[in-house]
């Protein structure tokens, strides 16, 4: 697909208005407003990936789980790794995959190699509780294009440098919904921005069947000439979308870590079958990737 566009394509630009009077007509909140209470709760973030156009005879089995608990209000300290949990995976054929813990809070295995169209089930056991949460693995439009666009600062550019732009096309007829990622020398910087949440997340209710050009999902970043860049492209489910949507609207004015607990706490897909009122933060999902990557040019 070429970058200039046809009767069907959808620009940046538009992408980001149409996004906008989406946001506006609000979506389907997966948030409780509240403050957390002194007791700590558990923080998942998971997500079992398939690699869109890997080689067939070399899927990547690699899958990793972070659990943390929430810190207090007003400590500004990093989250606390929730370590000695019992994390199992189980497919919709049944077999289970244990996450052993590789590094305090972060747990893992190299052995389960997605597919798209399977359930994906999370049990984890924590300090006496039982947690469980579900995801279907959806499908992603491959990444058609990566390329870099030199911006000149501005009013409303803070910093000139490089962006890295995509195209891909939306495939017609069935909802969609996105979530990007952007790397720059392997770190993904998300600055705290209201943008996040109609950049980083969106869903194809008003471009569906489109192309899209020239997408830039993290243009608050500037990349410097020999950089790096890789923007990962991921398929969301709904209540993912309203998840990763609340998430980046709540920490708009937060850290640079999204994962941080912002000032309204949120909640999402994971239950706690013990004490149902005791549920975890954090979402477990499941989803196809596309990745791009290049390196910014010398200007």
């Amino acid at each position: 697909m070429g970058r200039g566009g046809g009767s069907r394509a959808l620009t940046a630009g538009r992408l980001l208005a149409l996004a906008g009077c989406l946001a506006a007509a609000g979506c389907e909140r997966v948030v409780d407003v509240d403050i957390p209470d002194p007791v700590p709760r558990l923080v998942v973030e998971g997500r079992i990936e398939r690699i869109k156009g890997a080689p067939s005879d070399a899927p990547s089995g690699r899958q990793r789980i972070r659990l943390s608990t929430t810190a207090g209000f007003f400590d500004s300290r990093p989250t606390p790794p929730a370590t000695g949990a019992i994390v199992t995976v189980v497919d919709g054929a049944g077999r289970a995959y244990s996450f052993p813990e590789l590094e305090p809070g972060l747990y893992g295995t190299e052995h389960l190699f997605a597919s798209v169209g399977e359930t994906y089930t999370l049990f984890l056991e924590y300090r006496g509780d039982v947690y469980e949460a579900s995801a279907l693995l959806g499908e992603v439009p491959l990444i058609d294009s990566l390329y870099f666009v030199y911006e000149e600062e501005t009013l409303f550019i803070d910093e000139e440098g490089y962006r890295a732009a995509i195209d891909f096309a939306d495939p017609a007829g069935v909802p969609n919904y996105y979530l990007w990622e952007q790397l720059v020398e392997g770190v993904n910087e998300i600055p705290p921005d209201p943008g996040n949440a109609i950049n980083l997340v969106s869903r194809d209710e008003l471009y569906d069947g489109q192309d899209v050009v020239g997408f830039q999902p993290n243009d608050e970043i500037a990349i410097a000439p020999g950089e790096h860049a890789e923007i990962r492209q991921i398929s969301l489910s709904r209540l993912g979308y309203d998840y990763y949507y609340a998430l980046f609207e709540q920490n708009a004015l937060g850290s640079a870590n999204p994962f941080s607990i912002p000032p309204a706490t949120i909640r999402g897909n994971v239950v706690n079958l013990d004490r149902p009122h005791r549920f975890a933060f954090g979402f477990f999902g499941a989803a196809e990737v596309s990745i791009a990557e290049g390196i910014a040019p010398a200007r």
